[in-house]
């Protein structure tokens, strides 16, 4: 799915800079050129980094709760 237009940016691309260590909207900007022109897919990139976050947020407590339970 294309996120950014203007740049050309899907969300593959967004996927592949959160797991090489973005962690802002701005260092995903810098890194795939996303929301970096007209800015209106800004919400779309921060909806996927919270997503994600959130997804990896989770599977950290789990880990943990099965290392110290």
């Amino acid at each position: 799915m294309i996120v950014c237009i203007c740049n050309n940016v899907n969300a593959d691309a967004i996927h592949n800079s959160i797991d090489e260590g973005a962690c802002s909207v701005d260092s995903i900007r810098e890194e795939t050129g996303a929301s970096a022109c007209c800015g209106k897919c800004q919400f779309k990139v921060n909806r996927i980094l919270q997503e994600r976050q959130q997804i990896e947020g989770t599977q950290l407590q789990d880990l943990a709760e099965a290392v110290y339970p």
